[in-house]
């Protein structure tokens, strides 16, 4: 057990406060609960193990989890509970209980392990997406994937938090990748007239961030090679912005457009440029921002910026409905669903739509975007 109180008192507000001892925390060696039990409840609801890391800034205010796998195994061994986010990251949580040790490098190195299997599959080898409104776009996973957008979390009853001095010299050989590490005690409170209704407060004991930047050799092996990269060493120790999946500018974007699909670039730059000049024509309304694999348009809400169009590094234009559908705004939808043809055909119960800016597309893009200008503009 840690230094922390035995017990949680109910106390009165006005007048005397009259401390009385409520719930008293235990074991889960002493109540024979097993990492099983821990594991179901969290696939049961993510938040408890989320929502510290939430707290932290580690997880955006607007990101929804969602329970996606029990066991699942990527070659590494089973993975207790697999998370996926409505933004796409990806959620490896690993559950450990005090009664059950195990060396601290281990129980860290395990989990990495996972992430590091995880992102060595393809898209296909993954399982389907949760049936929920909150699923992310095919799209948003699949980058996230790639990119090795990550949330590690090591969750069970009176953790050893020095293992996360240990992280940080584990996740420093792997950071060419987006991972962040949480440690989540989940603390089990009973009743002292009652062994069966329990209670959970979940508790951060720390984090760890991974920091992108970088210097690296890439080395090229076969005829038909997935590249390996090796980090030969850290240029520097700034402050990385958050989650460092951002381009840092339109140049760098059309750099990868360029990359990508070449013969679309000058049509890529044209389409960005009336993109920007939509939101400065509406400076409290519409926001352009950059995305690791895409140039995006944003519409308020009450809960923060929702993506609604998408020009991605890969080719494509996306009109995106999902992100507004779960922030409530439906006559937005019903705005880009008329807006949309004879570009694209879009379908209000879609999740998303668009077609390729290729040059021949090009003047039919550029009176979508006018058409959707006119249409948010109502």
């Amino acid at each position: 057990m840690k230094s922390t109180g035995e017990d949680l008192f109910q106390l009165r507000r006005n007048g005397n406060p009259s401390p009385l001892p409520v719930l008293r925390r235990v074991s889960a060696k002493g109540l024979d609960l097993k990492e099983s039990w821990f594991r179901d409840a969290i696939f049961a609801e993510p938040e408890l193990v989320v929502g510290p890391c939430r707290a932290a800034g580690r997880v955006e205010a607007d990101e929804i989890w969602l329970p996606w796998r029990t066991e699942v195994n990527f070659g590494s061994g089973p993975i207790d509970v697999l998370l996926v986010s409505s933004y796409g990251r990806i959620g490896i949580v690993e559950t450990k209980l005090s009664y059950n040790p195990q060396k601290r490098r281990e129980v860290v190195a395990q989990v990495l392990d996972y992430a590091l299997s995880l992102q060595d599959v393809d898209r296909e080898a993954l399982p389907n997406l949760p049936d929920s409104s909150d699923a992310p776009l095919e799209e948003d996973l699949v980058e996230c994937l790639n990119a090795g957008r990550f949330l590690l979390i090591i969750a069970g009853d009176a953790l050893d938090p020095r293992a996360l001095r240990l992280s940080q010299s584990m996740l420093a050989r792997h950071l060419t990748s987006e991972w962040d590490l949480a440690m989540v005690d989940l603390n089990v409170y009973r009743r002292p007239d009652d062994n069966d209704l329990l209670f959970m407060v979940p508790e951060l004991l720390g984090t760890v961030q991974s920091d992108l930047r970088q210097v690296v050799r890439v080395v090229v092996e076969g005829e038909s090679p997935k590249a390996r990269v090796i980090v030969d060493k850290v240029v520097n120790d700034e402050e990385r912005e958050p989650r460092g999946s951002r381009l840092k500018s339109v140049d760098d974007f059309l750099s990868v457009v360029q990359r990508n699909v070449p013969a679309q670039t000058e049509t890529a730059r044209a389409i960005v440029d009336r993109m920007q000049q939509l939101a400065a024509a509406r400076p409290n309304g519409l926001s352009f921002e950059l995305r690791q694999g895409s140039a995006n348009l944003y519409y308020p809400s009450s809960s923060g910026p929702r993506r609604f169009l998408s020009l991605r590094t890969d080719g494509r234009l996306r009109i995106v409905l999902a992100y507004l559908r779960t922030a409530g705004l439906e006559n937005i939808i019903d705005k880009l669903v008329e807006a949309a043809p004879p570009a694209c055909t879009l379908h209000r119960e879609d999740r998303a739509g668009g077609l390729r800016y290729k040059p021949q597309n090009e003047a039919a893009i550029f009176k979508l975007l006018e058409r959707i200008e006119i249409a948010l503009a109502k």
